[in-house]
């Protein structure tokens, strides 16, 4: 049996070696892709979330408005009412 020469075994190591480095090179690559992708999503999450607000300001105000109408047509309900039960007694009274 013969021995495998030092060059033969040293071709051996770099094949294995190469064998490595594609490897680590395509998880590299796998990883890189992983990442643009990672960021696109973050992106779009971080859209999202500025969209998301700007509709809750819009709906704030709006829901402030009609709740200050509503408070307002409550108070002239009230100030109606109140009109109606007292004019009618201060005339009375201012009759008599």
């Amino acid at each position: 049996m013969q021995q495998p020469s030092k060059i033969q075994q040293t071709q051996s190591q770099v094949n294995e070696v190469t064998g490595i480095m594609n490897q680590t090179i395509g998880t590299m690559l796998d990883n890189q892709v992983k990442v643009s992708e990672l960021q696109e999503k973050s992106e779009n999450m971080k859209q999202g979330a500025h969209n998301f607000k700007k509709k809750t300001s819009e709906v704030k105000r709006l829901m402030w408005c009609r709740n200050f109408k509503l408070t307002l047509i409550i108070v002239a309900v009230v100030l109606l009412l109140l009109a109606v039960i007292i004019i009618p007694i201060a005339v009375k009274f201012a009759k008599k």
